[in-house]
C-alpha cells in the first residue's frame, strides 16, 4: 500500500480535503520497527507523532513506585504520540512494537501547519481524543468494581479493536497471564482465579499465549454478577 493510501486510511485524515493529504504526504517519514522495539519512551521529549499504518503496539506507563502498568494495545490504522506533540511536553507513556510495525512520522512543526490550514484535521484529532477519554472513563469504572469487570472490559475492548483493524481471528487475543497482570494491575493468583471462573462458564478458553473469547455475553454476565456481589 502506498503512503498516500496509508494517509487516507488514517483516522487523522478522514473526510479531509485532498490538499491536506497531499501536504502531509510531502513531509511524513516512513519508519519501521521490529517486535519489542521502542517507538516512543516515557519522559523523553516528544517532537514527532506516528501514524500507525501496519502492525500493533503496546502502550505502558511506569507510575509512582516504579510499577509498570499496561494501558492497552493499538492496532493500525491509528495515531500515537500526539499528546506530547500537542502539549509540547515529555512523553506520558512508552510505546513498544508487538509485531513488525510501520509508521509515518510527522514532526510537530509540519503538524501544526497542517492543523492551521486544514481545520478538519484538528476536528478529527479532537474526536479521537474524546473517544479515548470516554473509553478511559469506562475503564476507570470497570477497574473500580472488581477484577472480573476489569478483565471483561480489557477483553471486550481488545476484541473490538481487532475487529475494527480487520485482524484475522479477532477473538483470539494475544495475551499471556503476565500481560493480563500488567493490564489489570492484579496478582497472578487473582488473574488465574478469574480466568478459571470465566473458562468454567464457557466465556473464554485460555492457553499459555492467548485468551480466546467464546461468549461475549457470558463474559459480561460474569462481570455484572460479580459487581452485584460487591
Amino acid at each position: 500500500m502506498s503512503r498516500l493510501d496509508d494517509l487516507k486510511r488514517s483516522p487523522l485524515f478522514q473526510n479531509v480535503s485532498e490538499d491536506a493529504v497531499l501536504e502531509a504526504l510531502k513531509v511524513v517519514a516512513e519508519q519501521h520497527f521490529t517486535p519489542g522495539e521502542l517507538l516512543v519512551e516515557q519522559d523523553r521529549e516528544g517532537e514527532v507523532l506516528h501514524l500507525l499504518t501496519t502492525g500493533a503496539v503496546r502502550v505502558s506507563r511506569v507510575s509512582l513506585g516504579s510499577r509498570e502498568r499496561v494501558l492497552g494495545d493499538l492496532y493500525a490504522p491509528g495515531v500515537l504520540g500526539e499528546t506530547a506533540v500537542l502539549a509540547r511536553q515529555e512523553r506520558s507513556a512508552t510505546v513498544r512494537a508487538l509485531t513488525p510495525v510501520r509508521t509515518l512520522a510527522l514532526h510537530r512543526d509540519h503538524f501544526e501547519l497542517i492543523l492551521r490550514r486544514h481545520p478538519r484535521v484538528l476536528w478529527n484529532l479532537a474526536e479521537m481524543l474524546a473517544r479515548r477519554v470516554t473509553f478511559l472513563n469506562d475503564e476507570l469504572i470497570a477497574f473500580g468494581l472488581n477484577t472480573e469487570a476489569a478483565l471483561a472490559h480489557v477483553f471486550a475492548g481488545l476484541y473490538a479493536q481487532r475487529v475494527a483493524a480487520g485482524v484475522p481471528d479477532p477473538e483470539v487475543l494475544p495475551l499471556t497471564t503476565h500481560d493480563i497482570m500488567g493490564r489489570a494491575s492484579s496478582s497472578r493468583e487473582t488473574v488465574a482465579r478469574v480466568l478459571r471462573k470465566m473458562e468454567a462458564a464457557g466465556a473464554v478458553r485460555v492457553s499459555t499465549q492467548t485468551v480466546t473469547l467464546l461468549d461475549l455475553e457470558e463474559l459480561e454476565s460474569i462481570a455484572l454478577q460479580a459487581a452485584e456481589v460487591d
